[in-house]
């Protein structure tokens, strides 16, 4: 058993490094990639038999192998017959607090690096809290986790906001990269967003609201924009003047009107539909030169949602869906993806938004407009797999009228003047002295065919070296595990760590038996938790334990054993709040009461908080395990239970908890009220 006075350890652990012994941790020994031919990106050519020094985090020497001496004891890397590059980038996509584990069958962390990226940049992170992108920034550049370097935003502006400036300060003071504006701000909202961005030295990226308009962001000086589908919009005939009180409306507006004006041209008028839009474009495009403004690409999301209507077959049997979330599949073939909702009735417009998109991108490279990689992927709800789509972003670019340099020069050169300029740090992106060290190592010249890039022989992440061994490993799906670390307010008054591991369902083997070992580690070691600690509750496949004591701030990883496989998580306490409890002289019925079938409603008197609460109602058997709970609701102070859930002349107890968030994985801080027996009669 546990002393009762164990408190957890906090700091991060080094996880997921040990997928092979030819992972190198950085350190002061010199690596060398000897006999390479260079792709340096500094300019459309390739340089034979050089050789490439890193030492810690940056490259410190380049030269032809005849002339480079290489320090003793370096960790050499054989490079013939191989081509260097500089790491790649995915300049758009979303991260999810999910990624350390759970629904995902390898990490998204892990599928970047897998595929040659890395760099990432959150348009916006997903879920409760923006900060846990902040925190994975900060380990993978300790070295405490494998990952890519990260450049974020954080909350997205998205409008009715009654107080834009605060929103922009607080994002500046806590270190995030650039501002996220979205499509439904209002044209005030928008200028004081801007203005305060302006004013603490911020960059500024999103969509084009509806309300401002290309030349309203140009007006502005928005330094990027989103999309390049954003700028459709700018041929959209509309009251730009709306107001909704919901995004909701404010889509299906735009899609009806949009859908409404161009369906005669999705039949039997494309050439005229060519020929009118490509004047418009041509112009559009030139504005946006004209004003500076960098254009993210996103343009392989209008190919699978193609795909994915007409072809849904060719899109289930792509491979690398299975590092998809089993659930995104599961909706996927019972109708209910995003866009199979979303263009429901509407499928022909899907063809011709790509065609639009594409025409967008042929007029912006022609004019010679600035452009950057992204994909959109990362949140697994929408069919694009991490590090996967980046290679077939390039693929669209090279499909229309790309060359494989002016390609890789969006995903390399481009990205790396964008970071410049949000935080003067782009020091990457090109194969020169004092660069950053992320490099990839392919068979086969990315200028003769941009498909080489999938060649990987290794790939470099701040110094730190991946074989193509370690790679495999990387992506090699363990058990599906998901962890939670929850500070749990008890009805005593005492304060708890709740620990919940979870077996994904996918995973057929005997519970709890066939899980050989639990391991949970911290900066000071190995927890002292046995498997043997934890209760089995087999209705959810979860070890649960309960350790006294609140967790501290930071994060935990786990990892479970059955036979010769593993799986490994994590999850990450980012505050300590105490919710209280309720008072259980509030809660009705009172304690022992005994109920017909027509009194089962449940209420309680909300607690005080200074964040916002979620509540969630549960009934237990008298001895024995659950038997009704609804979801996590804001604002729920009362409940009615269905007549049919209860059998009569049978003894309950039930309680209410109280959570800082509507999502299990996400929550950090809940309180259980005191349990409360009733009879039903």
């Amino acid at each position: 058993m546990l002393h009762q006075r164990f408190r957890l350890p906090i700091i991060i652990l080094i996880f997921w490094v040990q997928a092979s012994v030819s992972v190198w941790a950085q350190t002061e020994k010199v690596a060398a990639f000897v006999n390479v031919t260079l792709v340096p990106m500094t300019a459309e050519k390739i340089i034979p038999d050089h050789t490439v020094l890193v030492k810690g985090t940056r490259i410190i020497e380049i030269g032809p192998s005849s002339r480079i001496d290489i320090p003793h004891n370096s960790n050499i890397i054989n490079g013939s017959n191989a081509y260097l590059l500089p790491g790649l980038a995915d300049m758009h996509m979303h991260t999810i607090p999910n990624w350390l584990g759970g629904d995902w069958p390898v990490s998204p962390f892990k599928l970047y690096l897998a595929n040659g990226v890395t760099t990432i940049r959150c348009f916006g992170p997903k879920g409760r809290s923006p900060d846990n992108v902040l925190y994975w920034r900060k380990a993978i550049e300790r070295g405490d986790l494998i990952g890519p370097q990260i450049y974020t935003c954080g909350e997205q502006l998205r409008g009715h906001l009654s107080n834009p400036e605060e929103k922009v300060r607080k994002q500046k003071a806590a270190g995030f990269d650039f501002i996220k504006l979205y499509s439904f701000l209002s044209k005030e909202e928008y200028h004081r967003a801007m203005t305060a961005a302006k004013n603490v030295g911020m960059y500024t990226a999103g969509h084009i609201p509806f309300q401002v308009g290309l030349d309203g962001i140009m007006a502005e000086g928005m330094d990027e924009i989103a999309h390049v589908e954003e700028l459709f919009w700018e041929f959209v005939d509309f009251e730009r003047n709306q107001y909704f009180d919901n995004e909701d409306d404010w889509m299906t507006f735009i899609i009806r009107t949009t859908f409404k004006q161009f369906e005669p041209y999705m039949h039997n008028h494309k050439w005229e539909l060519d020929e009118k839009l490509s004047r418009s474009m041509l112009s559009v495009a030139e504005k946006v030169k004209s004003g500076n403004q960098t254009v993210c690409t996103t343009l392989y999301l209008d190919e699978l949602i193609v795909q994915k209507l007409f072809e849904p077959e060719r899109f289930l049997s792509k491979s690398e869906n299975m590092y998809l979330p089993q659930k995104y599949i599961d909706a996927f073939r019972l109708g209910r993806e995003k866009h199979q909702v979303q263009f429901r009735g509407g499928e022909v417009f899907a063809p011709f938004k790509r065609k639009a998109d594409r025409m967008l991108l042929h007029h912006l490279k022609e004019v010679g407009a600035s452009l950057i990689l992204g994909t959109d992927a990362g949140t697994g709800w929408m069919g694009l797999v991490p590090g996967y789509t980046v290679h077939d972003e390039l693929q669209l670019l090279i499909q229309n009228g790309f060359t494989p340099y002016e390609a890789i020069k969006t995903a390399t050169v481009n990205a790396a003047n964008v970071v410049e300029s949000m935080n003067g740090k782009g020091d990457f992106g090109t194969i020169e002295v004092g660069r950053r060290a992320d490099l990839i190592l392919i068979e086969g010249n990315p200028f003769d065919d941009i498909e080489n890039l999938s060649n990987l022989q290794g790939v470099m992440a701040r110094g730190r070296w991946y074989d193509k061994v370690a790679l495999q490993k990387m992506v090699t799906p363990g058990i599906p595990v998901t962890g939670a670390i929850h500070h749990v307010h008890e009805p005593d008054k005492s304060h708890a760590t709740y620990i919940d591991i979870i077996i994904g369902s996918t995973f057929s083997v005997n519970l709890p038996g066939d899980i050989n070992t639990i391991t949970i580690t911290g900066p000071r070691g190995k927890l002292p938790i046995r498997k043997d600690d934890f209760t089995y509750i087999p209705q959810l496949r979860d070890y649960f334990i309960r350790i006294p004591g609140p967790p501290e701030i930071g994060m935990y990883t786990f990892e479970v054993t059955s036979g010769k496989k593993n799986g490994m998580t994590a999850d990450y306490q980012y505050v300590i709040k105490t919710i209280n409890t309720p008072d259980t002289t509030t809660l009705s019925p009172n304690n022992g009461a005994t109920l017909g079938s027509n009194d089962l409603t449940f209420s309680w008197h909300a607690v005080k908080a200074d964040m916002p609460v979620y509540y969630r109602f549960e009934i237990y058997k008298r001895h024995g395990g659950r038997v009704y709970l609804t979801r996590y609701h804001k604002d729920m102070i009362s409940h009615t239970v269905p007549i049919d859930v209860l059998k009569t002349g049978k003894t309950y107890r039930w309680r209410v908890r109280i959570s800082d968030s509507d999502d299990w994985v996400n929550i950090q801080n809940r309180s259980n009220s005191g349990w409360q027996v009733f009879h039903l009669r």
